[in-house]
């Protein structure tokens, strides 16, 4: 079993497994945000993907929230010592309660999280409530997380959708995750 207490421990032993799934949620999490926009990472750890993400698009501002205060300041200081703590925040928060104004991100990401979100759904609609009207949120986690109840908080809020993405290995689709994109239904 994980200890989430501590990080350091966590990123050694998670590290080599979640690093192409990370590129592949730090691919689409910048290509869905515009030039200066916003970005929130839900269940960041350590901060890997909060770095990666401001690294790849120098003109971001990425936030990142976490449940355990061990993991916040472990990302803080990785951030800090990478040289990216004027661009990058990271706080402690619950999913289902998102420390965040309405409309605040143009992208949220969130990677091997999602199973641990509880209650699910409120948790999913806190989600799109934090994204901009033109934003769009990208989900992975492993295959047998619950997907079902995803899509199920996503149906229960009029005018988004939930689709599926394609979450590629090194050069074939990833038999280990799965990913939704969740965004809102253009007429």
């Amino acid at each position: 079993m994980v200890d989430y207490t501590m990080p350091g421990a966590y990123q050694r032993s998670t590290g080599t497994f979640f690093t192409v799934l990370q590129r592949r949620a730090a691919a689409h999490a910048s290509s869905a945000a515009p030039p200066g926009g916003r970005v929130l990472d839900v269940g960041c750890g350590p901060g890997m993907l909060v770095r990666t993400l401001a690294r790849r698009r120098p003109d971001l501002r990425v936030d990142g929230v976490d449940v355990t205060p061990q993991m916040v300041e472990h990302a803080r200081a990785l951030l800090a010592r990478a040289g990216l703590a004027d661009r990058t925040y990271v706080v402690a928060g619950d999913a289902a309660a998102l420390p965040y104004p309405d409309a605040s991100f143009d992208a949220v990401t969130s990677t091997m999280s999602f199973h641990h979100w509880s209650p699910l759904g409120v948790a999913v609609r806190e989600v799109l409530r934090v994204l901009r009207p033109t934003g769009t949120a990208y989900l992975y986690d492993v295959g047998v997380a619950p997907f079902d109840g995803v899509r199920a908080a996503v149906a229960g809020a009029p005018g988004w959708t939930c689709e599926r993405v394609l979450v590629r290995g090194i050069v074939l689709p990833s038999v280990l995750y799965r990913g939704v994109r969740l965004r809102r239904v253009t007429p």
